[in-house]
């Protein structure tokens, strides 16, 4: 889906200063589809009381979402008792995205994080297949002093690794733990339930993990094949990682019943 937790808030928000609290938002058409890029904002607005004027009610709804999120097209389908159904509304309940079951933060906020991890393993598995696409030997390491291209390959390898499990373990763990009605406590206790809970493979390797990041980073100048070493243990971790990702994404897809409107899962 294509609209930040941001925006899907203000909608659902300017859609209930309208038509009251029990007003149903979906958001169907091309902005569901992460694979497209622009598009309308395509929206059926359901109401459960009768409006008197529905094409004045979906402008005005349509100016105040202008106002707030600027200026871009909408397309309001706006339905009420009266409003004789049509077969785009049964295919945009059916095939949209309800806005108003995500407005509760907590699934919001999960789903911003599993996206944001979801990103950013994708730019580490780029990294990878660039850092690991010729021989890490001796000379590639005494050409680091002088090959700019090659220090920042290692650079962003480095830095995406640790972003990484810092968002995966940092953020995504204990809110999933939150999610699952378990007690949250230091980071290491968090490793522990999430092992036991078979969401994490490893904490003792979650925790070697990072201290390989710090012979990962060149300011230590490491021996060559100390970094080489961590360099290669570093990136049999990153299935792990993605391995991780996935049983909790599948975890909270099946506790909050998201479905299909969850955040597909990462593949190696």
């Amino acid at each position: 889906m294509r609209l930040s937790p941001w925006q899907i808030t203000r909608i659902v928000e300017l859609a209930r200063q309208q038509f009251g609290q029990k007003v149903q938002v979906w958001l169907f058409g091309s902005r569901t589809d992460d694979q497209r890029q622009g598009g309308d904002i395509d929206l059926l607005v359901e109401t459960d009381h009768p409006v008197d004027n529905r094409m004045l009610a979906a402008a005005r709804l349509d100016a105040a979402l202008q106002i707030a999120l600027g200026e871009q097209k909408f397309d309001i389908l706006l339905v009420d008792p009266y409003t004789e159904p049509q077969p785009i509304h049964k295919i945009a309940r059916h095939e949209g995205i309800e806005l108003t079951v995500l407005q509760d933060p907590e699934p919001l906020r999960l789903r911003a994080l599993l996206e944001t991890v979801r990103r950013e393993a994708g730019w580490l598995l780029r990294a990878e297949r660039r850092l690991f696409a010729y021989p890490l030997d001796r000379d590639w390491f005494t050409r680091l002093e002088q090959d700019d291209a090659a220090a920042e390959t290692l650079e962003a390898f480095v830095s995406r690794f640790a972003r990484l499990q810092d968002n995966l373990g940092d953020k995504l763990l204990p809110a999933c733990l939150r999610a699952l009605a378990e007690r949250t406590g230091s980071a290491l206790d968090n490793l522990n339930r999430a092992e036991k809970l078979g969401l994490l493979w490893s904490a003792r390797d979650w925790l070697a993990a990072r201290t390989l990041r710090n012979r990962m980073v060149h300011d230590y100048q490491p021996t060559p094949d100390e970094l080489i070493q961590a360099l290669q243990a570093a990136r049999q971790l990153i299935p792990r990682f993605i391995e991780t990702y996935n049983r909790i994404n599948q975890q909270l897809a099946a506790s909050l019943a998201m479905g299909d409107n969850w955040p597909a899962p990462l593949e190696t």
